[in-house]
């Protein structure tokens, strides 16, 4: 976080609201929770054969910290500073008074969605963080024009590209938004700017897009990702036309429907690989192109014979992942409350004290209410994008635009892609839209000072 003795006066009371705030969750979460693929990624940091599965962004962080601090710990502390750090700054940026913007971050800190999130090590967190860092720097770049905010900008894009493989269409929004703030800098012409804007958003965009590709290349296991999603298209399409269209490359020769029935579920495509007791291969373990070059023509296949079965297996999915997770569905979807173990990385202990199991149950007891659900925040984040699309002759307003623009897109290709209906995917997506919100509120609407050459 920026340091007290080097901010502004105005911005010491935030900067100790975020602390208070950042040591409940340090005091309630530390060492924070890992998931099963959490542990993997750091198995893979101690040494293990790295695979091209996750984003390389943290498992090359934890590479670095756990020659330091090992454990899951310093990357919970990383995740925490780059939020609240970032939520600091954008703070700064509100055109409202020290309550409305002490406001800001309390409702950042309570929102359900986030106070379930931040408890964990996971890719997506340290994602949502380094993207609200990211707009903060920006925003305070803008304000200040201090050339170090502007870089921390593109640095905390380069990081966000390697952590996950489908964050482009989140970052094109926040690209094209910082060069129209240096083109205004500059004083560019008017007539100058689309055409500039455009192909600087495309080159920055895919240079982004290459950045992460290549570091997943890196990886010393490189699988292709797709035939998870369509293996799990195939069993949901099995179902309904009443026979096997996965091919017999992807199965054992025992598989029957019977099998595939027992095992779909609607919120999460690991069950056909695991219910089934391996009689479904997994997408990680099939034979190369003997069985990938089938699979693939079979899962075009049965999507153009029976596209409403397809759409309708991908509604449920979008339901699930928006939605309200019934209490009969796994906590994972939501929350994990462990400290996974995986080969031999060394064990962590877990947060025991009573302050962590109060959060649990808050937890626990909103899982299955709407307080738990994505589509809130959808909902809010259209009505703020409306709100400001109507003041868009302000700062803050064009800000709101473009961030609110980042977290729906980001959401945007979900329904299609998402291996599962886990909360996690949408961490974002819900931050953003109260950032937005918050700089829509913020922003006047009479702009005048605060006009932009929009």
């Amino acid at each position: 976080m920026p340091s007290l003795l080097r901010t502004p006066k105005s911005m010491r009371p935030l900067v100790l609201a975020a602390l208070v705030i950042a040591l409940f969750f340090i005091a309630g979460y530390f060492p924070g929770a890992m998931s099963l693929d959490s542990a993997v990624i750091w198995s893979q940091a101690r040494g293990a054969p790295s695979t091209n599965i996750y984003g390389a962004g943290l498992r090359w962080l934890w590479w670095l910290t756990d020659k330091v601090w090992p454990g899951p710990g310093p990357l919970f502390l990383i995740q925490l500073a780059l939020l609240w750090s970032g939520l600091v700054l954008i703070a700064q940026a509100l055109a409202s008074g020290l309550g409305a913007r002490l406001a800001f971050l309390l409702v950042c800190a309570c929102a359900p969605v986030l106070f379930v999130l931040l408890a964990h090590v996971w890719s997506d967190v340290m994602l949502l963080a380094t993207l609200a860092f990211a707009v903060g720097a920006l925003l305070h770049w803008r304000d200040t024009r201090r050339t170090g905010w502007f870089i921390a900008f593109w640095l905390a894009l380069a990081f966000a590209a390697t952590l996950r493989h489908n964050v482009l269409p989140a970052t094109l929004p926040l690209i094209a938004y910082a060069l129209w703030l240096h083109f205004d800098a500059r004083r560019t012409p008017l007539w100058h700017k689309p055409a500039a804007l455009i192909l600087g958003t495309v080159v920055l965009g895919l240079g982004l897009h290459a950045l992460g590709t290549l570091s997943a290349q890196s990886a010393q296991r490189r699988f292709p990702l797709w035939p998870a999603t369509a293996m799990w298209d195939l069993a949901a399409l099995s179902l309904d036309a009443n026979r096997l269209l996965l091919p017999a490359a992807t199965h054992k020769p025992e598989l029957t429907l019977a099998d595939l029935r027992s095992a779909y579920v609607a919120y999460a495509n690991v069950p056909i690989f695991t219910a089934t007791q391996g009689r479904v291969i997994g997408p990680f373990f099939l034979d190369g192109d003997p069985a990938l070059e089938p699979l693939q023509h079979a899962w075009l296949d049965a999507i153009a014979q029976d596209p409403r079965g397809w759409l309708a297996h991908r509604w449920r999915l979008t339901c699930a992942l928006f939605g309200t997770k019934p209490r009969a569905w796994p906590h994972e979807l939501i929350y994990v409350d462990e400290e996974v173990a995986f080969r031999d990385n060394p064990s962590v202990a877990p947060n025991r004290s009573a302050l962590h199991a109060g959060y649990l149950r808050i937890a626990e007891g909103l899982r299955d209410t709407v307080a738990l659900a994505a589509w809130p925040y959808l909902v809010v984040s259209l009505v703020a994008f409306y709100a400001a699309w109507r003041r868009r002759e302000s700062r803050n307003a064009q800000a709101a635009l473009v961030v609110l623009a980042s977290g729906l897109a980001y959401a945007a290709p979900l329904p299609l892609i998402a291996p599962s209906a886990e909360l996690r995917y949408l961490g974002w997506t819900c931050l953003a839209a109260l950032i937005g919100t918050a700089l829509a509120i913020a922003a006047p609407v009479d702009a005048g000072t605060q006009r932009s050459n929009w």
